[in-house]
């Protein structure tokens, strides 16, 4: 056995799956949201929508992260927040209508679930304990009040809400970054409380499962334009071999590398709340929302006569997904750094290459491109993972 090998941490729980299979309902809510009505007002307001749901299942993450032994009071306590979690996933429609209360109430009773749980996991002299109940109820009751407000002050108490909750779960120590940048030395950002600190392979793979359920929504997205009969035609059948190969690289782009450097940050940092807060719980936020609407701009774009939005949706996700999960731009290349930034670029400008090529000449011109991308990260990341790893944390450091 390799002496530099150290077991895993936490493995992620049964349970924690079963909830994981809620939020794919919400994920395919949001989807056919934004292929419903392909407009860009759609397209805000799943993000909006997105953002509170993923905060949601973040604060779950953290839940077991910390204090999760796969006991049944536990497993109890997670497959109660599965329901209110599952009926706001089914309220998306409505909530993007205009009629948030279900949702909204939804969300407040998660919190709630969330509160009690901490108030059990943590025990009665547990400051962190206490600080996480607070919050979560105090963020339950903003929710709640939140259903009495018209826009857009619904939206600021949302907001308000997950500020608070997150503030609570993942607290930033600006004083211990301070001395990182001082001293180019991730172990300074180590909570002074062992209580604080994250299990790095349970969050990294929670994470990374999170974005496995989004690359799924790429797949069914394209599947379901072959059930609808949209690709009945030779071309309509290899452009859906085009999507799933793109659903492929993109799972690459991240997998091949970029989650085990995320790993290795966290883990060098001693489980550092501002780094976890940093890389995933903020980091990954954009990237796994653009994963959604590049779900949705294939599934368009795979339909008889795509709207115009379809070539956008599906190169502007790439684009954030790209720029989002880092390793592209980080990666030591012989390919100089402005050279892949440019290319980062241009993806955000293949749609004006569409007309041209039309709807399947486009999803393969896409692919192709998205896959050169991952042919560069791999030939790059790997052999020099060290120095992948400084240029990833911004030259701070892995002592």
């Amino acid at each position: 056995m390799d002496p530099g090998h150290r077991e895993p941490g936490k493995r992620v729980s049964w349970v924690e799956l079963y909830l994981d299979l809620v939020f794919v309902l919400a994920v395919a809510q949001l989807g056919h949201l934004i292929v419903a009505e392909p407009e860009m007002r759609s397209v805000w307001i799943a993000l909006g929508l997105f953002v509170t749901l993923w905060w949601t299942w973040v604060g779950y993450a953290v839940l077991y992260n910390r204090h999760g032994a796969d006991e049944p009071s536990q497993r109890l306590l997670f497959l109660a927040g599965s329901v209110p979690a599952g009926v706001a996933a089914v309220a998306i429609e409505p909530a993007a209508a205009g009629d948030s209360t279900v949702f909204v109430l939804s969300l407040a009773v998660t919190r709630l679930v969330l509160a009690a749980a901490h108030a059990v996991s943590d025990g009665r002299g547990n400051p962190l304990g206490r600080r996480i109940t607070r919050a979560c109820l105090v963020s339950a009751a903003l929710f709640a009040v939140s259903t009495l407000a018209p826009p857009p002050f619904r939206y600021v108490l949302w907001a308000i809400a997950i500020a608070v909750e997150s503030g609570a779960m993942l607290a930033e120590d600006r004083e211990a970054a301070h001395r990182m940048r001082r001293d180019h030395d991730l172990k300074a950002l180590a909570p002074a409380d062992p209580a604080e600190a994250l299990d790095a392979h349970h969050f990294a793979e929670r994470f990374g499962l999170f974005l496995i359920i989004l690359l799924g929504e790429v797949v069914v997205e394209a599947g379901q334009a072959s059930v609808d009969g949209h690709v009945a035609t030779t071309g309509g059948w290899a452009a859906l071999v085009a999507a799933m190969l793109l659903a492929g690289a993109l799972w690459w782009l991240y997998f091949d590398s970029a989650a085990d450097i995320n790993r290795k940050v966290l883990e060098l940092s001693g489980g550092s709340p501002t780094m976890a807060r940093a890389i995933f719980a903020v980091g990954h936020m954009l990237p796994a929302f653009a994963l959604l609407i590049i779900a949705a701009g294939v599934g368009l774009l795979l339909e008889e006569d795509p709207p115009r939005i379809a070539y956008w949706l599906a190169c502007v996700g790439a684009g954030i997904y790209l720029g989002g999960t880092r390793v592209f731009l980080m990666a030591t290349s012989r390919v100089p750094g402005f050279v892949r930034a440019l290319m980062l670029l241009a993806t955000f400008q293949l749609a004006r290459l569409g007309p041209e090529l039309g709807a399947h000449g486009y999803l393969w011109l896409l692919t192709a491109w998205v896959v050169l991308c991952a042919v560069l990260t791999t030939r790059t990341s790997h052999g020099d993972e060290g120095a992948l790893l400084d240029r990833y944390v911004g030259g701070r450091g892995r002592a």
